[in-house]
């Protein structure tokens, strides 16, 4: 599977997403922690890393809320039992509302760079900073924008049609986020040049 992203993610977003992730790759079939790690890796990792400590937490989260559950102890020399988990049939619910239900259109307005950027001109208004927090995430985008690019031409010959979709949908976000950093320090610089005439 080709990788995909569609931006940047509040942490409570990330969070809720990751957990729903996770229940996806357990309804393909039960796994472990570190399986499920490589298994994430390898549909999302390129374009969204995680650690294994983030799978773990997930996983003890979906756990305690009834969303999966123990299938197997796998036993491992020298080293603690490994965990199996599968999805229990509030998980497959859950799944299957998440999956059906439409992203929340409000979703940039809590924006981690929404946030810094709305602190660094209405509460500590230093413009500086905003310039080089512009200048610093352009540079994200453009790395996100070519590993997109990379990843729909292998979807393309593949061709894998779906994920190529997906990946267009990407990259179109991606462009409209660097045209909307560009016109910001448009109107950044030109209140400085105001400022300073």
């Amino acid at each position: 599977m080709t990788n995909i992203s569609t931006g940047t993610r509040n942490t409570h977003h990330a969070s809720m997403t990751i957990k729903h992730a996770l229940l996806a790759l357990l309804a393909e079939e039960p796994g472990h922690g570190y399986e499920l790690k490589n298994r994430f890796d390898q549909a999302l990792g390129e374009i969204w890393p995680l650690q294994q400590a983030q799978i773990y937490n997930n996983l003890r989260i979906l756990e305690k809320d009834g969303l999966i559950e123990l299938d197997a102890l796998v036993a491992q020399d020298d080293l603690p039992d490994r965990k199996e988990y599968r999805l229990t049939a509030a998980g497959q619910q859950a799944l299957a509302t998440w999956i059906s239900s439409p992203a929340s259109g409000s979703r940039k307005l809590r924006d981690d760079l929404y946030l810094k950027m709305m602190t660094i001109v209405n509460v500590l208004h230093q413009p500086q900073k905003l310039s080089d927090l512009l200048w610093q995430q352009r540079d994200i985008y453009l790395h996100q924008l070519r590993d997109l690019e990379r990843s729909l031409a292998q979807a393309e010959a593949v061709p894998d049609l779906l994920t190529a979709g997906l990946l267009e949908g990407a990259i179109l976000h991606t462009e409209a986020d660097l045209t909307w950093l560009d016109r910001m320090e448009e109107r950044l610089q030109a209140l400085m040049q105001a400022g300073a005439a």
